[in-house]
């Protein structure tokens, strides 16, 4: 049941990354049971909370690996919420109210409209899900450090799940 800044959706693609496993081994010991895993998530506005403004029922989103955080500490105020002290995990957390939070292999969820974003029609939302982790892993650091261009030359070390996008960022 989302709340006034919630917006609730049906899951109906989600990435399949590394992380997922150490997760399900709770390799990092931070994970609650029962888990359900995925944090790069695709689905359907099903519905929105009383003062959500960016998104209406039947929207195309996608949402990454936060569902929330405080909104008031240092860290959020910069955009930084991954370091927020009560940040709140798309799989394997808790909501503030204190029930669990379940990934996207499950059929639903709901997240604070902040963690939410618009998928455009033209991006086919299976290919949309992975760009939510792998994607800005890769994407993030050639914006920050200017390689995001045209005309630039970048090295990529490796073609595997990251390296490959890297390339095709890059060449983008």
């Amino acid at each position: 049941e989302p709340s006034e800044k919630d917006v609730a959706l049906k899951i109906l693609y989600c990435g399949i990354c590394h992380s997922d496993l150490h997760k399900m081994k709770n390799e990092w010991g931070t994970i609650n049971y029962p888990f359900v895993p995925g944090h790069e998530i695709v689905g359907i506005v099903t519905e929105v909370g009383n003062k959500v403004r960016k998104f209406k029922v039947g929207d195309k989103v996608g949402v990454g690996c936060l569902v929330d955080s405080c909104h008031s500490c240092q860290n959020c105020a910069n955009n930084l919420e991954n370091y927020c002290p009560t940040f709140t995990l798309t799989d394997g957390s808790k909501y503030s109210d204190g029930t669990a939070t379940y990934g996207g292999y499950s059929d639903s969820m709901v997240s604070d409209e902040h963690f939410v974003f618009h998928i455009p029609d033209e991006l086919p939302l299976d290919a949309a899900a992975p760009l939510l982790c792998a994607g800005i892993t890769v994407y993030s650091p050639l914006r920050y450090f200017g390689l995001d261009k045209p005309g630039l030359h970048v090295g990529v070390v490796g073609l595997g799940g990251l390296g490959h996008m890297a390339v095709k960022f890059a060449k983008a």
